[in-house]
Parts: C-alpha cells; structure tokens; sequence
C-alpha cells in the first residue's frame, strides 16, 4: 500500500509536469481520407451518424459520404447554393438545408435524398440551421438579421414558431445549448447573444472585437466558443458572459467545433488555410494540419457523434477527413466500461512494453490520464455506465484498486477535465465497490466482431451454473462446430478472455466460406440463437 501510495503522488507530480511541458502533437488525429466531387466550393458539413458525412456547396447539390471508405454514397441537385444543413439528433432520417435562393428553407431524406418538404419567411439568404437536440424544433440564421424558428415534425403542418430579433446585422451562426435550454448566435454586428427559445427574449449580449461566423457550445454546456474575422477563438462562460480564454490565430477564422465527447476543440482557419485542435481548458495547441482548409468565411469544420472523425472544407472544392485511434478498445462494437476497465487494466504501462496497443488511444506508446479521461469521456457520452454489466468482475484480480481509481479522480480533477468524464470514472469506482450480483437471466449476446473474419467471441450470460455448450450450423442447418465449454459458474462471459471463441474452422480445421451462420447457446436446459456474418 506504502508502494503504491508513492507511486501516485509521483504520478500525479509528473501528469501536471506533462501538462506544462507537452509539445503539440498532431497524435490524435491523423489524415485519411479527401472526398472529391463538389465542383464549387464546400460551404457546410454535417455528420448523420458516425460514418455518414451530408455536405452543402455552392454547385447546387448535397451530397451524402461514407467517410470511413471515402466513397459517395448519394448525390443530388437542389437547385440552391447550401449555405448550411442541419440532421435531428434522434432521427438522422432526413437533412434540412437552406441558402441564398428563394430565402427557404428545404428537407430531404438523407437515405436517398428524396424530397422532404420546405418552410419559408426569411428575406435574405440563410446562413446557419440548428436542430434542438432531440426535438423537431429547427433554427435558422439569416442575412436579414433575424433567426427563426420552426417546427418541422411532420411533413403536412410545418410551422413557424418565433422570430428572434436582436441582431442589427446578419446573423451567420446559430447552436442549441446541449439541453435544448438555450440558443447562442453570432453575426456580423460583432456579437454573441445568448437567447431564450421559448420566449424569443434575449439572455446575453457578448461583445466580440469582429463579425462573428461560427459559435459552438461544449457538451457539458459550460463553454461557449466563439471565431471570426478577429483572428481569435474567444471561450466564454455563458452564464457570467464572461471570456475564460483567448486562442489567438494568424488569419481569420471561420469556424469552430467542440469534439462531442473529448478535451479538444477544432478551428478552421481561412487565412492560412489550416485547422488547428487546441485543449479548450487550458489553451494548449495540440495539432496543426496545413492546407487543410479552404477560403471563405462559409466555410465549416464538423465532428461526428462519436468524436472520431473530423471533416473540414478544403482548398479546390475537397473535404478532408482525419481520424482518431478507436475508443472501442474492446473490440465489441460499444465504447463502455469494458473499455474503461481495459485501459484501467493497462495503465502506466508501454505500448513496447507490452501494453494492449488498443488502450493507447491517442497513440503516444504510453497508457496513461489522456487515454483514460479520453475513454472516460466516450464512456459518459454514450450513457455512461449506469448499471451496465462489466465484463471483468472485481472479483476476478483486476491490477488496480479502488484506491487507483480515486487517485485518477483526483488527478483528473487537476488536469481540468469535464464534468462527465469525472462521472465515469466515479461510476467506475462504485461498480469496484459495491458487491457482484450474478445476472438475472441467461442470455446469448452478439458475436463480435460481426461481420468478422477470421476470427470472432461469442458472448453470452449464466443466471446459474450450467454445462455449457455453443454449436454453430451453415443457414441450411449444417452443423459446422460444437465449442464444448463445460461446466461453468453463474457470471458474465463478454470479454475476449471469458466469451466462446470461434476461429472461423469447422471440425476438420478447414476454414470455412463467406456467408450467413446460426450460432446456438445451450445451458442445461436453455436454448437460444443468433446470426452472424463471415466476410471475406
């Protein structure tokens, strides 16, 4: 215990040594793909999902990518410069976007981007759309410096709810608070103003030295950014309206974005054609990517919900694309607190040392504070832990302690680090402490990977002890494998450690074909199946 009381003050001592010392590193993110095709400049971005790109231009069309493969999944002409785009949070089933054409605003599916349906009122071109998360309200920001709002829920009674007036010049930006509490906006009358949406009253006036082009809120909700022709990035408390920070820039800026579930914050510059990551919290440069960004203050930066892709509108009509190490250190398909004990698990400890390379999620060949508040944060943002299984119990000789746990708290604390990310990591540290209860039921879960090749785990969950058994048939009922597991405890079997495994081979060690197969669970006298995919 001495030891390991040494060990974490010493910790501790070096992580805020780290933290003054570290140099930019452009680790986190690293370029993967360009996506060609726009013939015009590309005005707006917006994530559908986590691998679906919507992008607006000035040649008239939207245009839908899968950014992981870089491949165009569909194209359409609208007939409007699109100036911006907006997808609901809770149903990415359709894209509302708007420009300088006609004043209004339009809807598509964005599947296939088939037609939708459209709403009107704005006397000059739109400049920015926002939907409430998960709500149908819709914001827009127009030139005629007003911002509207609508309801768009269903296709027959599009409505218009309020006019928000304030601005005495164009208004270019427009976010939701994340609890839909609060609307911010910026415009070229050098302001940010912080509205009530359900009264159209407004809350703050915060004086920016410039046009403003782009403001962004932070998940937690306690910063709001703001960027433009100032060359700065200004963060501010929305609620003193107060400036926290100052990120001073070359040229001028023209957008800005919080990574949703990370300690980054992105800008894009148009006068030196860069995009920068910065730590929001205490106003360190963490990367630069050069001749990543193109010209115009129309142009923007966006995140996907998971925080792993970064797009941005580059020179001559491309977008590029950069990617972060995977937080789904497991494998399974989820980022949950199987993730966050895995880094646990390995931290402290070097990549060349033989530290699960996975853990090391920004990549630096050291499991340390970064990886874990970055996992911790993912964690929290896709629900936290809550009462989720964990795959390793505390009963089965995890190498850390409660104790760890509250000592990465603390540091983490020191660091700056969000609230959320705090409260995964207390989560974590009740789930080390409370008593292990076996599951209620029995249950088969999903193979992961899957679709796979060659090789997959076969989870699944004993209420009780059973003699346990996986078979795995071809679609026509050809038995293939019989895993023979024997005899075990009531508990969960989820990690790669405890789940069935499977090596893609039948009985006769032959690796079996590409195609659709049944795997089936038997526990004593419970029976159940899944489907899988071989892909090859």
């Amino acid at each position: 215990m001495k030891k390991m009381l040494i060990f974490a003050l010493m910790f501790s001592a070096l992580t805020m040594l780290f933290l003054a010392t570290a140099p930019a590193t452009a680790q986190q993110f690293k370029y993967t793909q360009t996506l060609t095709g726009h013939t015009k400049a590309v005005y707006t971005l917006r994530f559908k999902d986590n691998s679906t790109l919507i992008s607006g231009s000035s040649d008239e069309t939207l245009r839908a990518w899968n950014v992981t493969t870089g491949k165009q999944r569909w194209s359409r002409d609208v007939g409007n410069q699109v100036n911006a785009v907006a997808i609901p949070s809770h149903n990415p089933s359709f894209v509302a976007y708007g420009g300088p054409v006609n004043f209004s605003i339009r809807m598509r599916n964005t599947t296939n981007g088939s037609w939708r349906g459209k709403v009107a009122g704005h006397t000059a071109p739109v400049m920015d759309l926002a939907f409430r998360p998960n709500s149908y309200r819709l914001a827009s920001a127009s030139n005629d410096k007003t911002i509207k709002i609508w309801d768009v829920g269903t296709t027959t009674n599009m409505q218009h709810i309020r006019t928000l007036t304030g601005h005495t010049n164009g208004v270019t930006s427009v976010v939701w608070s994340p609890d839909g509490s609060f609307l911010a906006s910026g415009g070229y009358d050098k302001t940010v103003r912080i509205w009530n949406p359900d009264t159209g009253t407004t809350v703050k006036v915060l004086k920016a030295q410039d046009s403003v082009y782009s403001v962004a809120w932070s998940r937690d909700g306690l910063l709001l950014a703001s960027t433009g022709a100032d060359k700065t990035v200004r963060i501010w408390n929305p609620d003193t309206g107060q400036t926290v920070r100052i990120l001073s820039h070359s040229g001028s800026l023209s957008s800005v974005a919080f990574q949703p579930n990370g300690q980054l914050i992105a800008t894009g510059n148009y006068g030196d054609h860069k995009v920068r990551l910065w730590n929001p919290n205490i106003g360190q440069l963490k990367a630069t990517f050069a001749d990543a960004y193109a010209w115009g203050h129309m142009n923007k930066i966006a995140f996907s919900p998971n925080g792993q892709f970064l797009a941005a509108s580059a020179p001559n009509y491309r977008i590029k694309v950069w990617e972060s190490p995977t937080l789904d250190v497991t494998g399974n398909g989820v980022v949950d607190v199987n993730d966050l004990v895995e880094v646990a698990k390995n931290f402290g400890r070097t990549v060349a040392d033989g530290a699960n390379r996975k853990a090391d999620v920004n990549g630096d060949g050291t499991v340390d504070m970064e990886d874990l508040v970055a996992v911790a944060e993912a964690v929290e943002a896709s629900g936290g832990i809550g009462e989720a299984p964990m795959i390793v119990q505390p009963s089965s000789g995890l190498p850390f302690t409660a104790a760890d746990v509250q000592q990465w708290i603390h540091d983490a604390k020191a660091m700056g680090v969000k609230s959320h990310g705090i409260t995964a990591l207390e989560q974590l540290l009740t789930m080390l402490t409370r008593p292990e209860a076996p599951p209620e039921k029995t249950m088969l879960l999903t193979n992961y990977p899957n679709p796979f090749n060659p090789e997959t785990w076969i989870p699944y969950q004993l209420a009780k002890p059973a003699d346990v058994t996986v078979a795995i048939h071809t679609a026509d009922g050809k038995l293939v494998r019989t895993l023979a597991l024997g005899q075990l405890p009531a508990g969960i079997y989820q990690d790669k450690d405890r789940a069935a495994y499977w090596d893609g081979k039948n009985e006769q060690g032959e690796s079996v074909a590409s195609g659709v197969y049944f795997y089936t669970l038997k526990a004593d006298d419970f029976s159940t199946t899944k489907k899988m995919l071989i892909r090859k």
